[in-house]
């Protein structure tokens, strides 16, 4: 775990299982996802920057114009996890905490976002057969996208969160030079 994500991990698990014992998951992440975006605008990105060095009056400062605008659309339990973050000058990782939160939230409810690389474009028959093996290989209703790689000779790659599952002609002929080596 990157040192971000180690940073960011405890505050998201927090607001999670707060969220989910709240039976407000969705709220949350829609939250999380709106401030993060806000604090990723290019007048506010370099202030989030500076409030690493910057004392208690530029974090409630900050804190202040983001609540204004952000006003109506999260909650007081949202705009607590800012001020803490604030206070422990960490809201430079908000971007990882909504991430995090998300998995927690595709693992709760059985959901898993993967991607697929293809030199060509899958038809819609292989589409559905490959969703089809997907989500019963992981168990989970799958979001699969396509992409297409024209870098690919053929085969494809399926990356779902952590795990890549690389069955490309490349790595295949990679394999086999490798083992007629040894």
């Amino acid at each position: 775990m990157s040192d971000i994500q180690t940073i960011a991990y405890p505050y998201a698990k927090a607001a999670f299982d707060f969220a989910k014992e709240s039976d407000a998951l969705d709220e949350w992440m829609v939250g999380l996802n709106l401030v993060t975006n806000v604090m990723e605008q290019p007048s506010l990105r370099s202030q989030v920057k500076a409030l690493e060095q910057g004392g208690k009056s530029e974090a409630d400062n900050f804190l202040h114009l983001l609540f204004s605008i952000c006003d109506g659309f999260i909650d007081l339990h949202i705009q607590n996890l800012l001020k803490l973050m604030a206070e422990n000058q960490r809201l430079v990782v908000m971007r990882s905490v909504a991430e995090i939160f998300t998995q927690l939230k595709d693992d709760n409810d059985l959901r898993l976002d993967v991607t697929v690389s293809t030199s060509e474009p899958l038809d819609d028959e292989q589409y559905e057969e490959l969703l089809q093996a997907l989500e019963k290989k992981f168990d989970r209703h799958i979001n699969l996208t396509s992409k297409i790689d024209k870098s690919l000779i053929g085969g494809m790659v399926v990356q779902a969160g952590e795990l890549v599952i690389d069955g490309s002609l490349q790595t295949s002929i990679q394999r086999l030079a490798t083992n007629l080596h040894v």
